[in-house]
């Protein structure tokens, strides 16, 4: 497990930046989706909302038992960054949910099935710089 850096740690919990999931289907075939519940409520994981995951809760169940990675990627302005991550559980209950559970409520949202959790392996700088590409954790 690495630590994701406090930028970008800063940068996923900035409810304005968008913030994407990219899972891969049994089939093999890429799979992204836009989420406003992406966050990391430390350096050490990271955790997405299911409120209406489909596709993407049936892919992160298979990729759960598998050795595959999930990326997020979040744009802060120029700046961009991809955290890869180990998935990690889905969890109904206990502070992370409540949490987030209340913080969706509070925005007027549909309720929380859950929340998935996620260890971070790698995270990348991916602006649009020099920088792009570069390995950062």
């Amino acid at each position: 497990m690495v630590k994701i850096p406090d930028e970008v740690v800063n940068a996923i919990n900035n409810e304005k930046n968008p913030k994407i999931l990219a899972t891969v289907g049994a089939d093999g075939a890429p799979h992204a989706i836009q989420a406003g519940s992406i966050r990391a409520p430390s350096n050490e994981i990271m955790i997405v909302g299911a409120i209406l995951m489909k596709k993407t809760a049936k892919n992160l169940e298979a990729m759960k038992r598998g050795v595959k990675m999930a990326s997020f990627l979040v744009l802060d302005g120029m700046k961009s960054y991809e955290v890869r991550c180990k998935v990690g559980d889905f969890i109904t209950s206990g502070p992370l949910f409540d949490t987030m559970s209340e913080q969706i409520k509070s925005r007027g949202g549909h309720p929380l099935q859950g929340v998935w959790t996620f260890e971070p392996v790698e995270v990348f700088n991916q602006s649009a710089s020099y920088d792009a590409g570069t390995k950062m954790a």
